[in-house]
């Protein structure tokens, strides 16, 4: 498989050493110093092109990578102005995290565009498929209208059980599941009833102001909850617990897991397998890329005996849903859905029988493809423990 830095040695291949050298130099250098992120990603010749899924799906240069950063860097340097047609290319990002991987300098083009979104926020130039975002995340503290929480969950335990919005709002399946799991391993679990969003929706889309006033309110509910474990079925809620809280200064003083994180660490007893069925997997591009477990999902599925078909696209190279990112889905939600229907196809070749880790994901496939069996992976971990 070609290396992310083949591109650079074509460069320098026809130079001198006595040129090479302080070539090589200069370049490295600018890890550190020299032109801005936004500068350095839109000059480069898109070597993150081929993994990005909007860029292999959409196959416009304005949407690619590098192409996004060349607008950002526009709109920076006045030469576009900041307005909704001139930010749409910068919204049509994922943030999978599918680019770091395969860039020199191991940026994350979400990252170097965001401070794009955030000054057209706090400029009001804000997109009318966001306002209504806003309003929920504002008045009700979720990305949808107001939830009301069913069942009877405890609300006292050792284990604080983040559900998330997607959860909470339409398969409560999947959360007694979870709390199943967690039980059989040994845990009291507990849930709090006035749980709230975390917050990385705003993030996405370039609210920091709510985002702030978000993860407040979400990080003194935690804290108030007195665990000292804390498990998410959902990476992106995990990812923002772990990486973005503590980035302002919202510190949960409590271990944060996503529930394959969790489980990783266990000694799992499965029953034998008396399954025929085979299976395939989809990786969340939260879980890989922005927790770093590029294996935990396969190893866990390995220890449970199923039937298992490895899709191409695994590991640091899964390929996003479509519905990572919240702006996408929001914008251009044919787009969106043909991002989803291009991994569906990959994964549908396998098996129709399909297992995630992420409620978004697992969402975004049913609403798809009818003909799909999803499952959350801790329904298949309850099913055989």
């Amino acid at each position: 498989m070609p290396g992310r830095w083949d591109w650079l040695k074509e460069e320098l291949s026809g130079i001198s050493m006595l040129t090479k050298l302080p070539t090589m130099t200069k370049f490295l250098k600018g890890k550190i110093s020299g032109p801005d992120d936004m500068t350095k990603c839109s000059m480069c010749p898109n070597m993150c092109r081929h993994a990005c899924p909007i860029s292999i799906v959409d196959g416009k240069e304005t949407t690619s990578p590098a192409g996004k950063s060349r607008v950002g860097m526009m709109i920076e340097n006045e030469v576009l102005s900041l307005d909704r047609e001139n930010l749409l290319p910068i919204h049509m990002c994922l943030s999978c995290g599918c680019c770091e991987i395969w860039c020199p300098f191991d940026f994350s083009v979400s990252d170097i565009l965001r401070p794009v979104k955030t000054r057209a926020v706090e400029h009001n130039i804000v997109y009318e498929e966001f306002v209504e975002l806003f309003d929920d995340l504002r008045e009700n503290g979720t990305i949808y209208e107001e939830i009301e929480d069913q069942g009877d969950l405890p609300d006292d335990g050792d284990v604080l059980y983040l559900r998330g919005c997607e959860y909470r709002e339409g398969d409560s399946e999947v959360i007694d599941r979870t709390m199943s799991v967690l039980k059989k391993v040994g845990t009291d679990p507990f849930v709090i009833y006035d749980e709230k969003c975390c917050g990385i929706p705003a993030y996405n889309t370039g609210n920091i102001g709510l985002f702030e006033d978000l993860i407040e309110d979400m990080a003194e509910k935690i804290r108030g909850s007195g665990a000292d474990r804390v498990v998410t079925s959902c990476p992106s809620c995990a990812y923002a617990y772990k990486e973005l809280y503590p980035e302002f200064d919202q510190n949960i003083d409590a271990e944060i897991s996503h529930i394959v994180e969790f489980l990783e660490g266990k000694k799992l007893k499965f029953a034998p397998n008396k399954n025929t069925d085979r299976f395939t997997f989809h990786e969340p591009c939260k879980l890989v890329n922005g927790l770093g477990k590029k294996e935990s999902m396969q190893d866990l599925l390995d220890r449970t005996g199923l039937e298992l078909e490895k899709p191409r696209r695994n590991g640091d190279e899964t390929f996003c849903c479509g519905s990572g990112g919240t702006t996408v889905s929001r914008l251009n939600e044919e787009l969106s859905s043909e991002v989803a229907r291009e991994r569906l196809s990959e994964l549908k070749s396998l098996s129709d029988e399909i297992i995630t880790s992420c409620p978004t994901c697992k969402r975004t496939f049913e609403d798809n493809d009818e003909e799909v069996k999803v499952h959350d992976i801790a329904e298949i971990v309850d099913g055989l423990l």
